[in-house]
């Protein structure tokens, strides 16, 4: 298990990484969003708050649509990849976290293939 700093950091990049893929969400929308203050949201980013609690990770997480396990277990990054357009819409939509979580759960339960 992680410990509560590198959670943190995990957090941080990950707030930083979301926003960007959410059409440049700013941070004060995803304050507003999340009903703190645009202040907690950078101090987040930051890795200032070593435990911003349960409840509004998962707030977050609502508002970034993503799973809640995805936002603090891993390290994010941004890629381009080309998607059918359905599969895209349904990332979109309210179902999106969860088929989030069920994709990266499949990779991670996929035998890995020696180099």
């Amino acid at each position: 298990m992680a410990s509560l700093m590198e959670l943190t950091r995990i957090l941080a990049t990950n707030l930083r990484v979301l926003r960007e893929l959410r059409d440049r969400l700013g941070q004060l929308e995803l304050a507003d969003r999340v009903g703190v203050s645009r202040r907690t949201i950078a101090r987040l980013e930051n890795a200032e708050i070593a435990d911003p609690g349960v409840e509004q990770v998962r707030g977050i997480a609502h508002a970034l649509a993503v799973p809640f396990e995805l936002i603090i277990s891993r390290r994010l990054v941004c890629v381009t990849l080309p998607l059918p357009i359905d599969v895209r819409d349904r990332l979109d939509s309210d179902e999106g976290p969860e088929l989030l979580a069920r994709m990266v759960r499949a990779v991670d339960e996929a035998p890995r293939r020696k180099s």
